[in-house]
C-alpha cells in the first residue's frame, strides 16, 4: 500500500465538510430566489471549513467592510493582517466579463485601496479564480481556478467530492502557506498566451514540428513557410482554422484535456507517495513530461 501524503491526509479530513457544502451549494443553485448575499455567506463558510482559513489556524474573515465607496465582500486576514480579498458574485455570473464593473477590476481597486495585498479571489459560488496582482502591467494574472460544477451539474457522489477536493487544493490554506501560490504565478506567466505563442514560433519548436510533419506526411516542410502557417493558426484560433469545428468537437477536446489532467494527477500522487509528507505535494508538472504529451494534441484535434 502506498504511503499517504500530506495532501491525501488533508483531503481525507475535509471530505465530510466538502460533501455538506456541495449539498448546500446545489440547493442554492437550484433556487431561483438565491441572492448574492446567500452565496457570500456560503463562500465564507467554504473558506473556513473546506479551504482551511479557520480561526483555529489564526485566520479571520471580515465581511462587507466599507472603505469609502469601496466595499470588498470578504477580506481574509492572518493575525489581523489582510492576506487576500474575495469578490463574490451571484450564482451564474460570468466571471470572464471584461467590462468596467467586472469582478477582476473590482478586486484590483480593493487591493489598491487596502495596500500591500498581492492576492485576490473571484467567485460566483461554483467557479473560483485566484489572481496575482503583484505585477501592475498585467492588471492581475489568473494563476489557478476550479469549478464545482461538472457538465452543468453539482455532483455529490463520494467519488465526485474527492475529485473536487483535489481540484480546489491549490486554494487551500496549506498551499497558501507554502511557496505554491508564487510558483503558480510563475507558471501562469510562463504559460501566458504571449509566452506560449513565442515558444511555438521559436526555431527549435518549428524544427520539431517540421520533423513531425515529415514523419506523418512524408513531406519536407520549408521552415519559413511552416512558421507563417503556425502564426496564422495562432491568429485564427481553432474555431476558425479547423473546418467543421463546433461545440461537439470542442467538448471532445475538452474531455481529452480533462482525461490528461486526471492521468497527470494520478501519476503525481503515485510519485509523491514515496516522498516525506512534509514536502509540498502540489508541484507543477515537470517540464520533462511536457514533450511526451504535446505531440498527441494535434492528432487528437484532427481526429475530432
Amino acid at each position: 500500500m502506498s504511503r499517504e501524503t500530506k495532501q491525501d491526509r488533508i483531503i481525507r479530513n475535509l471530505l465530510d465538510q466538502t460533501t455538506e457544502h456541495l449539498h448546500e451549494l446545489k440547493s442554492l443553485d437550484s433556487n431561483p430566489n438565491t441572492k448574492e448575499l446567500d452565496v457570500e455567506r456560503w463562500a465564507q463558510s467554504f473558506l473556513r471549513n473546506c479551504l482551511g482559513y479557520s480561526a483555529t489556524a489564526g485566520y479571520s474573515i471580515r465581511a462587507q467592510e466599507t472603505k469609502g465607496k469601496m466595499r470588498p465582500d470578504l477580506i481574509v486576514l492572518y493575525q489581523d493582517k489582510p492576506i487576500f480579498v474575495v469578490e463574490v458574485k451571484k450564482m451564474g455570473f460570468d466571471l470572464n466579463k471584461s467590462d468596467f464593473r467586472c469582478g477582476k477590476v473590482q478586486l484590483k481597486e480593493y487591493l489598491s485601496l487596502i495596500g500591500d495585498v498581492r492576492w485576490g479571489i473571484l467567485t460566483n459560488g461554483c467557479e473560483w479564480k485566484l489572481y496575482d496582482f503583484s505585477l501592475p502591467e498585467y492588471g492581475g494574472i489568473e494563476i489557478a481556478n476550479f469549478d464545482l460544477k461538472s457538465e452543468d451539474a453539482i455532483e455529490v457522489s463520494k467519488k465526485a467530492v474527492e475529485e473536487q477536493a483535489y481540484e480546489f487544493f491549490d486554494f487551500h490554506e496549506s498551499s497558501y502557506t507554502t511557496s505554491m501560490w508564487p510558483e503558480l504565478s510563475k507558471e501562469a506567466m510562463a504559460f501566458s498566451p504571449e509566452s506560449l505563442a513565442k515558444a511555438i514560433l521559436s526555431v527549435d519548436v518549428v524544427k520539431y514540428v517540421a520533423k513531425y510533419v515529415r514523419g506523418e506526411h512524408e513531406f519536407k516542410a520549408n521552415h519559413e513557410i511552416l512558421t507563417d502557417r503556425l502564426y496564422w493558426l495562432l491568429e485564427q484560433g481553432l474555431n476558425d482554422a479547423i473546418k467543421g469545428w463546433n461545440d461537439t468537437k470542442a467538448a471532445e477536446i475538452h474531455k481529452f484535456v480533462k482525461s490528461q489532467k486526471r492521468a497527470s494527477r494520478k501519476t503525481k500522487r503515485t510519485r509523491k507517495s514515496h516522498e516525506p509528507v512534509t514536502e509540498s505535494v502540489c508541484q507543477s508538472q515537470p517540464e520533462s513530461s511536457v514533450p511526451a504529451t504535446q505531440p498527441e494534441m494535434p492528432e487528437n484535434k484532427t481526429a475530432s
